[in-house]
Order: C-alpha cells, then structure tokens, then sequence
C-alpha cells in the first residue's frame, strides 16, 4: 500500500495515485517498453525493484522523494501502519536522515 500522495479505496484496500505525484529529482523516468503508453515505473530506492499500487510502500516525503517497500526499509508492519494512518507524519529514508540536514520532528504547515 502506497503512502501520500494517494487515495485510499479502504483501510488496507490498494491505494490510487493521484496525478501530480513527483518522480526523483535528477532521475530518469522509467517506462515500460512492452507499454509506451502506460505510465512511469516507480523504482524501490532500496532494491530498484518496481513498486506496485498494491505494495505496502512508503515514499521518502522529507527527502529524495523515492519510494520504498516497506520491507526493504526495514519498517515493522505496526509502523508502516502507523506512519500511512498518520496524516502530519512524513517519512524520511536512512540515507536521507544521514546526509541531509532534516529534523527528526518538523511540522508541517
């Protein structure tokens, strides 16, 4: 399940992306070559596998703006539920957190 910027169908239900949602910056767009048509390939930041609508995933809001299987983060599903139910809270990945200035708490406005 995909966190922001998503809209629920349910409380575990697959989530949609909305129109707008941010590839990283200074990345190239990955499309799928069998289907030119279809949209961009979100690629995990971790293991650069796919990440699908149905994946529990969470993107790097606070930083490089990829998204992440929860497994690969290393997040607990208690946590992942957490943080996705959560509407102030933003999740940061590990090599974000370690060379980025971020805060560990900031709110948002």
């Amino acid at each position: 399940m995909l966190t922001r910027p998503t809209v629920p169908q349910g409380p575990q239900g697959p989530p949609q992306r909305v129109p707008g949602m941010v590839y990283p910056p200074n990345q190239p767009m990955v499309f799928n070559s069998a289907n030119p048509n279809a949209p961009p390939i979100y690629p995990c930041g971790i293991c650069h596998q796919e990440v699908h609508d149905n994946d529990q995933a969470i993107l790097c809001e606070s930083g490089c703006n990829f998204w992440f299987h929860r497994t690969c983060s290393g997040l607990t599903e208690a946590a992942y539920m957490m943080l996705v139910h959560e509407v102030y809270a933003e999740w940061v990945c590990c090599k974000c957190l370690a060379t980025k200035n971020i805060p560990l708490v900031k709110l948002k406005p």
